[in-house]
């Protein structure tokens, strides 16, 4: 007795079509990611972290002024216990100072905090830097 082979259906074909798709599109974003994870590795700086301090506005509460800091790692490395410094100046000469420690700044990652003033930071020249950084 022979047996004799039936024919896929439609929807079996159709089934085996978008696997073979989806299988080959996994594949081309696997090695991809490969290829760019290589690519870093290889061509990579490893710049140390690159922390840029913004002033972003003065709020005012009962004991006297936040002023709100905008802290930015431009590095290729993360940062730790990042302390920032404001400064508020008149005629060159420093009046007030405050710093704020962020525990981490992850490398392209922004970071929101405050300093606080007795005095109202929008009647001075206001500087602010990060003083230093340790790696995690």
């Amino acid at each position: 007795m022979s047996r004799q082979r039936q024919q896929p259906s439609e929807d079996e074909r159709t089934k085996r079509r978008l696997e073979a798709i989806a299988a080959t599109a996994g594949a081309i974003l696997a090695l991809g990611t490969i290829g760019i994870v290589g690519w870093n590795g290889v061509t990579g700086d490893d710049t140390p972290p690159i922390v840029i301090v913004e002033p972003l506005g003065v709020h005012e509460h009962e004991d006297g002024y936040v002023l709100e800091v905008l802290v930015f790692n431009r590095g290729d490395e993360t940062a730790a216990a990042v302390t920032v410094e404001g400064a508020l100046r008149r005629d060159g000469t420093v009046v007030a100072t405050a710093e704020a420690t962020f525990d981490y700044v992850a490398r392209g990652s922004r970071r929101r905090g405050g300093l606080y003033f007795a005095e109202d930071p929008r009647r001075y020249d206001v500087k602010v830097r990060a003083l230093g950084y340790i790696e995690p």
